[in-house]
């Protein structure tokens, strides 16, 4: 089973350079996390599921007490984070900073994660 979140708006300082560090700016993220729902289809508990909103707390959190200069450390660590639930088998993730570059919409940085057993 996947389950996406989709355009999570979340703000956080993220930047290289001085006028990025003075101010939060928005940060979106786009995530596909994969895990046996057996359990959770069999009971219909969300115990057994992966709680989103769980998810999106944790993100929020690494995104809030982190002022990471890089897309791709900010995309690591809070893969870091999600993965340390053992159901997650496989993990997407596109973070998007918006307005980041002049005559574009935004720039981001995929990262894919798998358990290997």
């Amino acid at each position: 089973m996947v389950i996406c979140i989709k355009n999570l708006r979340v703000s956080g300082i993220l930047g290289v350079y001085e006028e990025e560090r003075r101010t939060e700016r928005d940060i979106v993220i786009n995530a596909r996390l994969e895990y046996s729902a057996q359990d959770a289809i069999r009971t219909d508990s969300l115990e057994d599921a992966l709680d989103y909103k769980v998810i999106r707390d944790r993100i929020q959190k690494v995104v809030a007490e982190t002022k990471f200069k890089l897309l791709e450390t900010l995309a690591d660590r809070i893969v870091k984070e999600l993965t340390t639930d053992a159901r997650i088998l496989k993990l997407e993730m596109e973070i998007d900073k918006p307005k980041a570059l002049r005559l574009t919409d935004s720039v981001s940085a995929i990262i894919n994660w798998e358990r290997h057993t």
